[in-house]
C-alpha cells in the first residue's frame, strides 16, 4: 500500500463508532474524498435506517441485506413524518442493497426538525410500506454536527465538500 492509501485509512476511522441510545454514529472519508458522518440503526424488519451528513448534503438511506438493487435505478417514494411533513421524493440506488434519498443540507429545515421531533417515519415504495420509529433521533441527529466538527479538526481527513 502506498503512503496516500495509508493516510486515507488513518483518516477513515477518526470518529466513532459511538453508541447514542442504539444509534451508531461514525465519521469517515467517502469515495469522493468528502468527510461524512452517519447515524444508523437496525430495525426488526431487517432494514437499517441511516442519516448521512456532509457539510452541504443530507441523505436518508435504507439498507437491507436481502435487497438486490440495480445501479442507476430510481424509485418514486412517498415520505411522511407523523403529520409534520409529507413529500414525494425520488430515491436512487446507492449500492446493491442501499436506497438513498439526497437533499441539500439546510440547518433547522422542516425535514430536519421533523426527524428530530417526530415519532414515526413512513415510507411507501411502490406497494411496500415501511415504518421507522424515530426514537432518540433528537440525540442522534445533532451528534452528526459534532462528528463533522471533529472531522474538520483532523488534518488527514479530506476537506468537507
Amino acid at each position: 500500500m502506498n503512503l496516500a492509501g495509508i493516510l486515507v485509512l488513518a483518516a477513515m476511522q477518526n470518529y466513532g463508532p459511538i453508541d447514542i441510545n442504539g444509534w451508531e454514529v461514525r465519521g469517515a472519508v467517502n469515495n469522493e474524498g468528502a468527510y461524512v458522518c452517519s447515524a444508523s440503526i437496525p430495525y426488526n424488519s431487517g432494514i437499517d435506517l441511516a442519516f448521512v451528513r456532509s457539510a452541504s448534503t443530507f441523505r436518508i438511506a435504507l439498507q437491507n441485506d436481502a435487497w438486490s438493487l440495480n445501479d442507476g435505478q430510481q424509485y418514486s417514494l412517498s415520505l411522511r413524518i407523523d403529520n409534520r411533513i409529507s413529500q414525494n421524493v425520488t430515491a436512487h440506488v446507492a449500492g446493491r442493497q442501499t436506497l438513498a434519498i439526497d437533499y441539500d443540507y439546510v440547518p433547522n429545515s422542516t425535514l430536519e426538525n421533523a426527524l428530530i421531533y417526530g415519532n414515526i417515519l413512513y415510507i411507501t415504495a411502490q406497494q411496500a410500506d415501511f415504518e421507522f420509529a424515530l426514537t432518540n433521533t433528537s440525540r442522534a441527529l445533532p451528534a452528526l454536527e459534532t462528528c463533522l466538527r471533529q472531522g474538520n479538526r483532523n488534518p488527514f481527513a479530506a476537506s468537507p465538500k
